[in-house]
């Protein structure tokens, strides 16, 4: 057995000590009335105390990284029916019995199998070929493609598969990671274009999971795929061009040509799996039923409404994402195991994201969640459309700054912002669309998102250079956001 870490010992000390002292505040020290938009009087009952210092309390300890998040997230669960905020039944019920944790886990195994197939990388390869010598355009290329990856795979695992490709091409261009105006452009890039991805579908991340979750048990809004696209595919594309040209500018390439005709090199990245090559040749029957998995699933999806039409069929897009996963995991045993599944996929997702949808209606069901969106984003339900998107979504995005996991900010941010309209004219998509888009955009801080870090660790650029670029592109974000939201829905 591995001995604790000492170094992280004073965190967990004073980080708990922090969390401890925040949840006492919160539960001893008088809170004024607040007076929603609707003229009502809101004062916080000993339940929602409670239930509010328990949210604190946790995401006092995500944001320290006190402890892992699922372990931060078993002890807020723990908590609720200790403090007397909820049965532990509900608890079970709110999280583990939602719909949400099935979609997520078909999406999981989906997106492992095609990374792990090879049919990503694959693709990639292409995507280098067709940048051409360029490097202007391949840095265009590359944000493209991992927008278009993490729509369908989540920003992590395209985060994961890009970046030994953007390695491959610095070093076969003599580039030095962390010292080139190129490297540091198509790395950020990479990094850049998973995160915006991630807003197009729901499949893209745990948070818009999280979102449609919230819409569903605590707005009665029943928000469909295609739905979410109506706002995500656009806001997301929007995006892409002022992010190049903001990176282009930021970070001029010292060179004017890549070096062509070396696909070899790009290879690189994975030898270790054997895949020399392996875009020239024909698919294998493993990437075969990885794909066959994807296209149902996404078949479904989309003939959903159709399905029920004409067979009466009711297709949540849960059941699309196992039925997809099912096609893809019966046919590949013997070919890919499902040890290597349980292994790869990361399981502490499904409990973070449990946990959360219990403690967001913990918050909700208690009060707390209306008392406290009067007091911080009450006025914003009665602002007009575009400025009331806007606020909202840079609102969300410096909270972001707080937490690594997108997962921990949607299931703090969401039940408050649904409670913010309680009495208002105004529909819950309509105002929730603006946080749930916003919520998985971390471009400031590499510590606020996995796929970031996954190019920081690999020192392919600074702390500094991201900041750089990311406080511009965070406005920018917001602004596609919010005019998205207002066209579109309002």
């Amino acid at each position: 057995m591995s001995k604790p870490d000492s170094r992280r010992l004073p965190r967990i000390y004073w980080g708990t000590a922090i969390a401890l002292g925040a949840l006492a505040a919160v539960k001893l020290i008088p809170l004024p009335d607040v007076v929603s938009s609707t003229g009502e009087v809101l004062s916080l009952t000993q339940t929602g105390r409670s239930a509010l210092g328990i949210v604190f309390f946790t995401a006092i300890l995500w944001a320290l990284e006190v402890f892992p998040f699922p372990v931060t997230a078993l002890v807020g669960a723990v908590m609720l029916p200790l403090f007397g905020v909820m049965e532990w039944g509900d608890v079970i019920r709110f999280g583990v019995g939602s719909d949400i944790v099935p979609f997520l886990l078909g999406i999981m195994i989906l997106s492992t199998g095609v990374v792990e197939s090879g049919l990503a990388q694959r693709v990639s390869r292409r995507v280098v070929r067709i940048a051409g010598g360029d490097p202007k355009r391949a840095v265009l290329a590359f944000l493209f493609f991992s927008s278009l990856c993490a729509a369908w795979l989540g920003n992590l695992a395209v985060a994961a598969m890009l970046q030994p490709i953007a390695i491959a091409i610095m070093a076969s261009n003599g580039l030095v990671p962390g010292a080139s105006n190129f490297g540091t452009a198509l790395s950020i890039g990479c990094a850049w274009g998973a995160l915006i991805g991630s807003i197009a579908t729901p499949a893209g991340g745990a948070s818009n999971l999280v979102a449609i979750g919230f819409l569903r048990d605590l707005a009665g809004v029943h928000l469909g795929f295609t739905q979410w696209m109506a706002v995500g595919v656009p806001a997301a594309l929007l995006m892409i061009l002022p992010a190049w040209a903001l990176l282009i500018l930021a970070f001029p390439p010292e060179i004017k040509e890549l070096r062509s005709g070396s696909p070899e090199a790009y290879e690189t990245g994975y030898a270790g799996k054997g895949r020399a090559g392996q875009s020239r040749r024909a698919l294998t029957a493993h990437e075969i039923w990885a794909l066959l998995g994807l296209i149902t699933m996404l078949a479904l999806w989309f003939l959903g409404d159709w399905l029920k039409q004409a067979w009466g069929l009711n297709m949540s897009m849960s059941m699309g994402a196992i039925v997809g996963a099912v096609v893809y995991l019966l046919p590949t045993q013997g070919i890919h195991s499902w040890d290597v599944l349980e292994y790869k996929i990361n399981w502490g997702n499904l409990v973070l994201v449990a946990v959360g949808m219990s403690l967001g209606a913990a918050v909700y069901n208690s009060g707390a969640a209306a008392w406290l969106a009067s007091a911080v984003f009450g006025r914003m339900a009665n602002l007009p459309p575009f400025p009331g998107a806007l606020l909202l979504s840079v609102a969300v995005m410096l909270f972001k700054l707080m937490f690594s996991s997108n997962t921990a900010t949607a299931s703090i941010v969401m039940p408050v912002v649904i409670a913010a309209i309680n009495g208002v004219d105004v529909g819950p998509w309509q105002f929730l669309a603006p946080a749930a888009l916003a919520s998985p955009l971390a471009f400031i801080l590499v510590t606020s998102a996995p796929a970031n870090l996954v190019f920081h660790d690999s020192e392919c650029f600074s702390v500094r250079d991201m900041a750089r670029v990311g406080i511009p592109m965070t406005m920018i974000a917001a602004v596609c956001i919010a005019l998205v939201c207002t066209l579109v829905l309002r």
